[in-house]
């Protein structure tokens, strides 16, 4: 078997942190992901976003999410809120905007979803990879 030669060494090396800068970039440092289930609501994170299940209720944001160094985070998405009973097709709820914040600390995570025109946030306890049990609107 032939030894490798520097310039074959330099061409994997290259390679391998090409491999490592581009995992990185696709999930950056402090990125969430993952499913989180609190009590009626589930929230799944991945590279490209975070969508949730409530109750009553729909909601999304784009993007990683990213944790600040002391476990918090904040970002703004779209909230729909559903009414009790039958939904109509032609009379869907509307997108309103959105902030999701929160932290989270030794895999529970502290959710707050204030639409806009709330008074106040609604406020969830998440814990990662929990099942979520979700009775929908009735």
């Amino acid at each position: 078997m032939p030894r490798p030669t520097r310039s074959s060494n330099r061409i994997l090396l290259g390679g391998l942190l090409m491999a490592t800068l581009t995992a990185a970039a696709a999930n950056p440092p402090g990125a969430l992901q993952g499913q989180w289930g609190g009590d009626q609501l589930r929230l799944i994170i991945d590279a490209q976003g975070g969508r949730l299940a409530a109750a009553c209720a729909d909601g999304s944001f784009s993007g990683p999410l990213t944790l600040a160094a002391d476990g918090s985070f904040r970002v703004s998405g779209v909230y729909d809120q559903h009414a009790p009973g039958p939904q109509r097709a032609d009379n869907a709820a509307p997108h309103v905007p959105a902030r999701f914040s929160g932290e989270v600390r030794n895999g529970v995570m502290a959710l707050s979803i204030l639409p806009d025109g709330a008074s106040e946030a609604q406020v969830f306890t998440l814990r990662k990879d929990q099942a979520a049990k979700i009775v929908r609107c009735l």
